[in-house]
């Protein structure tokens, strides 16, 4: 056998010019060994690798599939090709093979743009909270979120490199849970499932049997409280409520969900509940909300002390971009 170092000088220096007749005298080799080692250079015999599972019949239809639902404005995911195309391949694989021929997984614009109105007041909100000198490690955060069985609501599709990302169509609402939830600046995540349609008297019962006691209980004494503008959150019933049992109310901006730090927590929440199987019911996906929330308070607290020292640094953002929304 002759060494790898060996073939490559005999190769070079045939590559030079010289004859087979000069090599074999060069390395004392015959001469039919250095017309093998010149010939078989390039031409080593290679072990095959693993079969291909998906074939290139199937990438036309994977690519097919995604241009037809992109002329009709349709969100296309992985989970969805594999569904449409009946194909026994696993998401990673997928995944793989639309990344290998140049697709991205791209981040659909949202529906509707802020006014300068609404601009203003984000910036009027963020200047105040600045002024104000908030300490944000003594407020409480909450929102609603709701969970489907078949899966996030999240804007993104799977999209050629030369196709621009637009807004999808929601053909059919799915079944899910409405969850309200608040984090806390110990770490806690604290929620509560939502049964129906909602009033404001539904909304104070939440924080008459559940939110406040948890608040009073992992919070200091003066709790600063945060809601979104909803309806049922800003109602005169509300706002009475919240006087009386002392709780001050921080005076949110509206269309502000880059300033609240538990939307970064829901979609932690959703990668959690949406990316372990299957949900085949209301039932088995209250069971993963709970599986999931128990996870988070278990694990991370440091990235809710994160979130928290990040908010000074949005509102600068809010300023430095005269209330264009921001990526969270």
């Amino acid at each position: 056998m002759y060494s790898k170092e060996d073939k490559i000088l005999i190769f070079n220096d045939r590559k030079r010019g010289m004859s087979y007749r000069d090599l074999s005298e060069k390395y004392g080799i015959p001469r039919s060994s250095i017309q093998y080692i010149v010939y078989n250079y390039h031409n080593v015999s290679r072990k095959p690798g693993p079969k291909e599972k998906l074939s290139k019949n199937d990438i036309r239809r994977i690519k097919t599939n995604i241009t037809q639902k992109y002329e009709k404005n349709f969100k296309c995911s992985i989970p969805d090709i594999i569904e449409d195309l009946h194909l026994n391949v696993s998401k990673p694989t997928v995944c793989r093979i639309l990344k290998s021929i140049n697709f991205k997984y791209k981040k659909l614009p949202h529906k509707f743009q802020l006014t300068w109105r609404m601009r203003r007041k984000r910036v009027e909100a963020a200047r105040a909270f600045l002024k104000q000198g908030i300490s944000w490690n003594q407020v409480v955060f909450s929102d609603e979120k709701f969970f489907t069985i078949h899966g996030s609501d999240c804007y993104y599709a799977w999209l050629d490199k030369n196709m621009s990302p637009r807004r999808v169509k929601q053909v059919v609402r799915s079944p899910g849970i409405m969850i309200w939830g608040m984090i806390m600046p110990n770490g806690l995540l604290s929620y509560q499932v939502m049964k129906g349609r909602q009033k404001s008297q539904d909304y104070i019962n939440i924080m008459k049997s559940k939110a406040i006691p948890i608040m009073k209980l992992n919070c200091r004494k003066e709790i600063t409280f945060q809601q979104d503008n909803c309806p049922i959150h800003v109602s005169k019933t509300c706002q009475e409520f919240f006087k009386q049992s002392g709780i001050h109310v921080l005076d949110w901006p509206p269309y502000s969900p880059d300033l609240n730090i538990i939307e970064n927590i829901w979609g932690f929440i959703s990668k959690d509940v949406y990316g372990k199987g299957p949900i085949k019911n209301l039932k088995n996906l209250e069971a993963k909300i709970n599986n999931a929330v128990t996870s988070f308070n278990e694990t991370q607290s440091a990235l809710v002390a994160n979130l928290y020292n990040s908010i000074t640094t949005r509102l600068c953002l809010i300023l430095e971009k005269q209330g264009q929304k921001l990526k969270y």
